[in-house]
């Protein structure tokens, strides 16, 4: 099975926290050198200058690195680096971040030529101070992009590794339906579940194996009955991971109404997602039927004959369902 995943994202530092370990690196850094003031003078500087100016643009040049390549990556991860941050703004940091590297190495080229020419050694530290100025100047235009790429990092250092090969079942519905629920009594895993609205902040993953076969579930951010361009980041991300991953789609409603939507638009979304992904199957769970009258269920069954009944908490009709998707 491949696995994709966005590996491991670079811890980035703000201008202010650049500047610092840079200037800090520097001091300590500087070793003690030989000959004529002028000449103890300009080594001084030139080691403070090259400490100076190679760790603020290396760490510019990882950052670069660190995060994947945009053109490259598979269609679920470029889609959710969409809805999360958006590729554009993205693309936009990283290559400011890539210009300023290359201005720093250029102003490290140009200050140590000028120290070169210096005649008095007083003078090389008024070198070595422009050389501190001019990159300080850098960083600071450089912030807006640096704290982006910082917050884009913990985000997407969030996201799920995924098998885009793996048999894939995802999880669908309003929000307070259930469904973490189910994905925990589904898989056994333990997503963090609260009771209150949007309460699955992202993407959740779990397994069941059944025979020789394992089965990749995906447990989406609740979505709202609204069109795409009104929804938010979570509801888009769902969206994604139906669209790319989605074998079929379990879409759970719930008919007792505790979640707070009424079941008129819960089945209305229903039908707005099948209409979207005509080509994938969908299971219809209700869930919470421990909650349900009898003419509730009757009534269901009549206008969809075949819907599963169960109730995720207690694990009721669950084996039902793993066996319906197996």
């Amino acid at each position: 099975m491949e696995k994709i995943t966005l590996g491991k994202l670079p811890n980035v530092l703000t201008a202010r926290e650049l500047i610092d370990l840079a200037f800090k690196r520097a001091a300590e850094g500087a070793t003690k050198a030989e000959g004529t003031p002028r000449e103890v003078a300009i080594e001084r500087e030139r080691q403070r200058i090259t400490i100076a100016t190679t760790t603020v643009a290396e760490h510019l040049k990882e950052i670069v690195a660190a995060f994947p390549s945009l053109a490259n990556l598979p269609p679920f991860y470029r889609d959710l680096v969409e809805a999360i941050e958006g590729i554009d703004e993205l693309r936009k940091a990283l290559g400011a971040i890539s210009g300023g590297a290359r201005v720093v190495d250029k102003i490290r080229r140009e200050q140590l030529r000028r120290l070169k020419l210096i005649k008095y050694p007083a003078e090389a530290a008024a070198v070595r101070r422009q050389a501190y100025g001019r990159v300080s100047s850098v960083l600071k235009k450089l912030d807006r992009s640096l704290i982006f790429l910082k917050e884009a990092a913990k985000k997407l250092s969030d996201l799920p590794d995924v098998y885009v090969d793996m048999p894939t079942i995802v999880i669908a519905g309003y929000p307070n339906v259930g469904k973490s629920t189910l994905l925990k009594a589904l898989t056994g895993s333990t997503p963090k579940i609260a009771p209150y609205p949007f309460t699955t902040t992202g993407l959740q993953l779990g397994y069941f194996e059944h025979g020789h076969q394992r089965y990749q579930v995906v447990d989406t951010p609740g979505l709202l009955d609204r069109p795409l361009e009104k929804r938010n980041k979570a509801e888009r991300q769902a969206i994604t991971a139906l669209k790319n991953l989605a074998r079929t789609i379990v879409f759970v409603i719930d008919p007792s109404e505790t979640c707070g939507y009424q079941l008129e638009d819960q089945l209305r979304l229903l039908e707005d997602l099948r209409k979207s992904f005509p080509e994938t199957r969908f299971l219809v769970v209700a869930n919470k039927t421990d909650l349900l009258n009898e003419e509730k269920i009757i009534e269901l069954r009549k206008t969809h004959p075949d819907i599963l009944f169960l109730t995720a908490n207690t694990g009721e009709g669950v084996d039902t369902l793993k066996q319906e998707l197996v």
